[in-house]
């Protein structure tokens, strides 16, 4: 368990560890709901495979709800890389 705290401007900043865990990097969405008395805080599925920096490696990341990708779409991802 982590804690956090709450700017005054109602900002959390998410820990290194779960930003990790999540794949998640600057400029990413988020999906928040709250369950019970509980706000949970998942990854925006809804976007397709991208390819991103860790560690100085490029690793294909992909939602589970991704379409599968062939070599031509890891191509166009590649070729949007920075």
């Amino acid at each position: 368990m982590s804690t956090a705290t709450l700017t005054s401007d109602g900002q959390v900043t998410i820990p290194d560890l779960f930003r990790k865990a999540l794949h998640l990097h600057p400029g990413d969405k988020v999906l928040l709901t709250l369950e019970g008395g509980k706000l949970v805080l998942e990854p925006d599925v809804t976007g397709h495979a991208k390819l991103v920096e860790e560690n100085g490696r490029k690793v294909l990341v992909a939602p589970h709800s991704a379409q599968p990708t062939n070599s031509d779409a890891v191509k166009a991802i590649l070729a949007n890389f920075p």
